[in-house]
């Protein structure tokens, strides 16, 4: 007669119930059963990389990649998948020759494997082609700043989308002085400029800023400015900068792509679309899927095109609702399938 095994002794109960509550991304109650799962059974590798999945979804990078090099180190080296977890969180983490390395090394191993494919974007999206220097600011965490500052910003804000563009830009300009690192405040100046029509000088505002900080939406601003006001030779001088750019801000992940699909950079774009998009973006709005749908079209893929816009229209987009319907009668021109206008797209507040 077998030995009958004590239900909560068994392994797999445990990392069943971290599974359904990582799912449900109860984190810590995730990870507690999948301790407990890998005290049971400490080598087996699955039980570990799922505990890796679960602490790089928390942004537990490192501790995370910690994991994984134990498994391939003390568990098993032919657990391929490893690889690919790793470069994810290297490139979180701003360490981007680890990131090309790991990937490199997954699809060295796993030529055919689950995530060749996201692997694959996620090498174009970590390609900084020898400019290091470019990206270092970028991620430069901005320093904490006072309530008062910060509803005085949104306040700002609001005289904006108010039309009060002067009232706007004498508030900006205070919190400009006083608070010189807060990058967003140089963004929001330049556009009561160019609302106001010196689009010159918001030109010149950004320009000033990326002389000191590489902040990327003040690169995607003055790159649709530049575009909007036909000076080609500049506009195509930053967009080789955002080509390079692989902003690990996800926010500024989707700003770029937003942009670079305004700007007719389809493929790229949709690359970083579907990154966020299976890297669980914080927010996906109407506009994120309206957009990642607008960048698949052009790409040529239409049935994803279709989901992404029947996602958008969910989320109560008028213009995604009025291509499906066009859709379904006739077949869609490309000329009629775009992003925002600049003003929409280059100068929102999201």
């Amino acid at each position: 007669m077998g030995q009958l095994i004590p239900f909560l002794q068994n392994p797999e109960y445990f990392f069943d119930r971290g599974i359904t509550f990582y799912k449900n991304k109860e984190w810590n109650r995730s990870i507690r059963y999948l301790k407990r799962a890998i005290e049971l059974r400490p080598l087996e590798g699955v039980f570990h990389c799922q505990l890796a999945a679960v602490l790089s979804d928390m942004g537990e990078h490192e501790r995370s990649n910690e994991t994984l090099l134990h498994v391939l180190d003390h568990i098993d080296g032919n657990m391929h998948d490893c690889y690919y977890f790793l470069a994810n969180n290297y490139a979180f983490l701003g360490l981007f020759d680890k990131a090309k390395e790991a990937a490199l090394q997954y699809l060295s191993s796993s030529p055919e494997g689950e995530f060749a494919e996201d692997t694959k974007e996620l090498l174009e999206l970590v390609k900084l082609d020898g400019d290091e220097a470019f990206f270092e600011d970028e991620y430069k965490e901005e320093l904490p700043f006072p309530d008062d500052f910060i509803l005085q910003y949104e306040r700002a804000g609001r005289f904006i989308n108010d039309g009060n563009y002067e009232k706007a830009e004498r508030l900006l300009e205070g919190l400009m002085m006083d608070y010189p690192a807060h990058y967003a405040s140089y963004n929001q100046y330049a556009r009561t400029l160019h609302l106001q029509g010196h689009s010159d000088e918001a030109m010149n505002c950004l320009r000033s800023l990326l002389k000191e900080v590489m902040y990327v939406p003040a690169l995607c601003q003055l790159t649709l400015l530049l575009e909007d006001q036909h000076k080609e030779r500049e506009a195509e001088h930053w967009k080789k900068k955002l080509r390079q750019l692989a902003p690990l801000n996800k926010g500024h992940m989707h700003k770029l792509a937003a942009t670079l699909c305004r700007l007719g950079e389809y493929e790229q774009a949709l690359a970083s679309f579907h990154f966020l998009r299976k890297h669980s973006m914080p927010e996906t709005t109407g506009a994120f899927f309206y957009r990642y749908g607008v960048a698949a079209f052009h790409c040529g893929y239409n049935e994803k095109s279709k989901k992404a816009w029947k996602l958008a229209r969910d989320h109560g987009h008028d213009k995604a609702a009025t291509l499906l319907q066009t859709w379904q009668t006739r077949a869609l021109k490309r000329d009629e399938v775009q992003c925002e206008h600049l003003h929409d797209l280059s100068f929102g507040l999201d």
